[in-house]
C-alpha cells in the first residue's frame, strides 16, 4: 500500500514537472528554447514590415 502511494506520487510528480518544464520552455519562444540556437543559420526573427 505504501509503495503504491509513493510510486503514484513519483509518477504524478514527474508528470507535473515535465508539464511545467514544457510550458516554461515554450514561453521562451522557438529559438530561445532550441538546443542548437547558437549554431543555427535559420532566421528566428519574422521579416520586418516596411
Amino acid at each position: 500500500m505504501i509503495i503504491s502511494i509513493i510510486l503514484g506520487i513519483v509518477i504524478f510528480g514527474y508528470a507535473f514537472w515535465a508539464l511545467y518544464h514544457s510550458i516554461k520552455k515554450s514561453k521562451k519562444g522557438v529559438c530561445a528554447s532550441c538546443e542548437i540556437a547558437d549554431h543555427c543559420n535559420a532566421s528566428c526573427n519574422p521579416p520586418s514590415k516596411k
